[in-house]
């Protein structure tokens, strides 16, 4: 991404695909976007056991050993803010920031093997830890998620109206009206779940030019390193599972006429005081007719 970044920097030079828009619109205007989002992975089974150190004898116990199957939806996703057109572009042609808003959801299925809560039968020992049996459980959660999203966005013309867009973003997001059925199954760590995290986001897109202060685009976001916590994999710990959020959207940009200066005039205005000065009593009458009266007294002399 950043290879292609620096080659279009190097073709178009200090100019880029929105320069024809600066010279009668305004840099800045509204971004308005449309689309769904979801989180990566949540159609993916995965394996996973719990084990733990039995004090008494001394080995390991698996307290569950089974297979998770996540179920997670895709929402309508929706957002406005703000999009910046660079004068003089580097790396980056235009700037966004937005606020984005969606719903989130997530339902897990575990089936396998767990100790079971109740007292095995005879002749098994009442209080045996290791005891397991056949298993079907399901937690799930579902959120409001709000956030603000940041990018920085650089255009590479395919033809004078077309073009695909590559970026870097970043965001801070918040889980409102929380709400979570973690089944019994869950490790106590993945219980506490923050409703707030922000990470940095790879973007990729098309655009057409409808109209030079308007675009209309299609815009793909991946997560590709939370920050909070600092998660290398980009995967967001919901529920047992770890996912990756991401979002497609189509968003149309408007930028608003540029207010229309009046016009320079290197003669001062009729009423003012410099236009006073410059034809006041003292040059008027005056010129051609006072340099003759002036050569007439001097050939007299």
């Amino acid at each position: 991404m950043i290879g292609i970044l620096f080659l279009s920097l190097k073709i178009s030079a200090q100019t880029s695909f929105f320069s024809p828009t600066l010279t009668d619109y305004r840099s800045s205007g509204w971004t308005l976007s449309l689309g769904g989002s979801g989180l990566g992975g949540s159609h993916t089974d995965f394996q996973e056991e719990w084990l733990t150190a039995n004090l008494f004898s001394g080995g390991v116990d698996t307290l569950y050993s089974g297979t998770w199957t996540p179920d997670g939806g895709l929402h309508l996703t929706g957002g406005i803010g703000r999009v910046w057109i660079a004068k003089k572009p580097l790396l980056a042609d235009r700037f966004s920031l937005s606020f984005i808003g969606s719903k989130r959801s997530i339902v897990e299925t575990f089936k396998g093997r767990a100790r079971s809560n109740e007292p095995p039968p005879l002749p098994f020992p009442p209080n045996d830890p290791v005891f397991v049996i056949d298993s079907t459980l399901t937690g799930n959660a579902s959120s409001v998620n709000l956030g603000i999203y940041g990018s920085a966005l650089r255009a590479i013309p395919l033809s004078p109206d077309i073009f695909v867009e590559l970026g870097i973003g970043a965001s801070v997001k918040y889980d409102f009206l929380l709400e979570e059925i973690a089944p019994p199954l869950t490790r106590p760590a993945l219980n506490d779940y923050s409703p707030l995290s922000s990470s940095l986001e790879f973007i990729a897109g098309a655009g057409v030019m409808m109209w030079r202060n308007r675009y209309v685009r299609v815009q793909f976001a991946t997560d590709i390193l939370q920050i909070a916590p600092i998660n290398g994999s980009a995967k967001l710990p919901w529920m047992v599972g770890d996912y990756r959020p991401y979002r497609f959207m189509m968003s149309i940009d408007l930028f608003g006429i540029k207010p229309v200066k009046a016009e320079g005039s290197c003669a001062a205005p009729t009423h003012s005081e410099k236009a006073k000065e410059l034809f006041g009593k003292e040059m008027r009458g005056w010129g051609k007719a006072k340099n003759r009266s002036s050569k007439r007294k001097k050939s007299r002399k």
